[in-house]
């Protein structure tokens, strides 16, 4: 089986699984994840904004779209399609 890695920003960096359900079954093991767009992504390239995990691209994406619109952010997020 190939190794988890993260998917943010070309980093191939190795995920350790942080909820191992069953741990003979990998299919049941739960890895970090982005809560915007649902990528992997390790500690280093996402962080915690407002108790949720998010990664450095969406957050990168959502200062761009404040900074341009000049709007009010009201805490709604439109769930991105898989890329």
């Amino acid at each position: 089986m190939p190794f988890v890695k993260c998917s943010v920003d070309g980093c191939s960096r190795k995920l350790q699984p942080i909820l191992k359900v069953d741990p003979r079954d990998r299919d049941t093991w739960f890895y970090r994840e982005c809560e915007l767009c649902f990528k992997l992504a390790c500690e280093e390239h996402s962080s915690g904004v407002e108790g949720r995990i998010i990664c450095d691209r969406c957050r990168r994406e959502a200062e761009a779209q404040q900074r341009s619109a000049g709007l009010i952010d009201l805490g709604f997020r439109l769930r991105r399609e898989a890329e």
